[in-house]
């Protein structure tokens, strides 16, 4: 069987999956709202949480496209919103309610991280620049410029042991650290090819690193030396190509990486990868937002999504475990636009958070292009 003909016929199961009675079907039809919303009873049934509360009254996020979640270690309760180039939102009470971020104007986060140790010390990427607040978003400071035109940031972390210690991976391959809060900085890593995301375990503060199509890497030495925990992917076709990558807070040194084939987890760092067994084909949806519960790990969120050729969303499903993979149960999602992030409340693991964006014609499926999905 030809390469084509396996592509068609995954790409055909993954239709007829996506179109039982539990999913949407959205051909013919307009594009929904975007923004966020919440289940306060594990996907069962959903509510957008945009109120944005004005001197002219309150308005509404429903218009904004979502481009990442970021969230605070110490405040459960509380939530970052970055869009589109929309600028960044934060909510301290689970969503009900939102504020603007003032002072950086409309752009990209492309990194959020926030001090566990100071909840009012937040670092934030628009890409050349990073910035910086002390005093809970009321005023900020540039404390880094980036002024090659080729390279922006693509993601801030936080060393958990030592919150002085800051770095930040840059689009084009390089490592940034900090050791000083922000002070200073220099390159600890040239990886040489594209970047996504860098994060820092809570559990063992060990750092990891996904590159956009070549896998994902880690150091346990504050990002002096690096391991590539790669060789596990080639048993799955196109899993190097990343899309998310989420720690499993139930179990130390075990991870989830979602990428092109599908999902794989790690309960030993990163040596070992197995894929979960989905309801759908591999490689035959998009995953682009994936949560596991913080308490029960047994408990595992997706939404699988197809797209057309102008990026249009065809079918979303929101997916939900309660045995760690073996038996799934599909949920209708509030909207036909596109999930792109979820996450669970630390505390209350019956709250799930998901936003939604819209994507442009010309984009990457998988990589959403210059800006990532």
């Amino acid at each position: 069987m030809g390469f084509k003909t396996k592509s068609l016929l995954a790409s055909l199961v993954a239709v007829l999956v996506l179109s039982g009675a539990s999913c949407l079907s959205l051909s013919g039809q307009s594009q929904g709202i975007v923004g966020m919303f919440r289940t306060d009873n594990k996907g069962d049934a959903w509510k957008a949480i945009a109120a944005y509360p004005t001197l002219q009254g309150v308005k509404s996020l429903a218009g904004l496209n979502v481009f990442r979640l970021y969230f605070d270690p110490s405040d459960p309760n509380a939530i970052y919103l970055a869009t589109r180039g929309q600028g960044l939102y934060y909510s301290y009470d689970n969503g009900e309610s939102w504020d603007f971020v003032d002072g950086l104007g409309n752009f990209y986060a492309y990194g959020l991280v926030v001090d566990p140790q100071d909840k009012c010390t937040i670092y934030v990427s628009d890409g050349p620049h990073i910035y910086k607040t002390e005093d809970c978003l009321r005023s900020w400071k540039l404390i880094f410029t980036e002024e090659r035109s080729s390279e922006r940031f693509v993601g801030l972390a936080v060393d958990y042991k030592n919150s002085k210690i800051i770095y930040g991976a840059e689009i084009n391959g390089d490592i940034l650290r900090s050791q000083d809060a922000g002070l200073s900085w220099r390159i600890v890593k040239r990886f040489g090819l594209g970047l996504r995301e860098i994060a820092v375990d809570p559990q063992t503060n060990k750092i990891y690193v996904a590159s956009y199509e070549k896998g994902l890497f880690s150091s346990v030495d504050g990002a002096e030396n690096w391991t590539d925990l790669s060789a596990d992917f080639a048993k799955y076709s196109n899993s190097e190509k990343y899309n998310r990558l989420v720690f499993n807070s139930a179990k130390k040194d075990s991870l989830f990486w979602v990428s092109k084939y599908g999902i794989l987890r790690s309960d030993d760092a990163g040596k070992t990868w197995q894929d979960l067994k989905l309801l759908t084909p591999p490689g035959g949806v998009n995953i682009y937002a994936f949560a596991v519960n913080p308490q029960n790990d047994k408990e595992i969120y997706y939404t699988g999504t197809i797209l057309d050729s102008k990026n249009q969303n065809l079918k979303s499903t929101f997916y939900r475990t309660s045995d760690g993979g073996t038996n799934w149960v599909t949920k209708r999602l509030p909207t036909n636009t596109v999930p792109v992030n979820m996450f669970v409340h630390t505390k209350n693991s019956s709250m799930i958070f998901l936003g939604f964006t819209m994507l442009e014609e010309g984009q990457s499926k998988n990589s959403a292009g210059q800006y990532g999905i």
